[in-house]
């Protein structure tokens, strides 16, 4: 779905992602805790961040057949499943490249944009949005957070201009402030 609507877009899993299935597959292999947890899984991540994502899952196969015995399917299942969604997305876990190229490897900076840009305005308590309006109202903000607000408003006056002229009507714009948003963290 994701190249439907971005074709030019490069796809990636979240680096935190990949880490936290290391630690799970780790779990698997070493006591929580130990030493032992604790370096192989920043092995794995260094390996993943060097582009070599398919070491580690090659290397999680090898402890899968290396883990035999009793009381052991269960671990066993849960390095496969692990194995499985990390081999599934191989071609989108070559973080080297993707750095390289200066490209976001985690979601955390569109999280915390996400959160900024229309959290903060279109996701307060009570609010029910019309998606063309919410639309709108998303737009209004992405031009006051980018500092463009002064530009626009000289924009829309000037279509107002245009507009009355053709139309020999007087039109006016009330206000040319964006209103602040409250901050309901601080209002509570």
């Amino acid at each position: 779905m994701g190249k439907e609507f971005f074709p030019g877009a490069v796809f990636t899993v979240d680096v935190i992602h990949v880490i936290e299935k290391l630690w799970e597959a780790g779990g698997c292999l070493h006591r929580e805790g130990s030493p032992e947890l604790l370096g192989w899984v920043k092995r794995m991540e260094r390996l993943v961040y060097r582009g070599k994502a398919i070491q580690v899952v090659g290397e999680i196969a090898q402890a899968i057949n290396e883990i035999t015995g009793p009381g052991t399917k269960t671990r066993r299942k849960k390095l496969e499943d692990i194995r499985d969604y990390l081999f599934n997305r191989i071609d989108r876990m070559d973080y080297r490249w993707l750095r390289a190229q200066d490209l976001e490897i985690a979601s955390g900076a569109v999280e915390g944009a996400v959160k900024h840009v229309i959290r903060k305005r279109l996701d307060n308590g009570g609010m029910r949005w019309i998606k063309e309006r919410a639309g709108a109202l998303l737009q209004l903000r992405c031009i006051e957070v980018n500092g463009d607000w002064d530009a626009f408003m000289a924009f829309v006056q000037e279509k107002l201009r245009t507009m009355a002229a053709e139309d020999h009507k007087v039109m006016r714009i009330l206000t040319w402030k964006a209103a602040p948003i409250q901050d309901l963290a601080l209002s509570a």
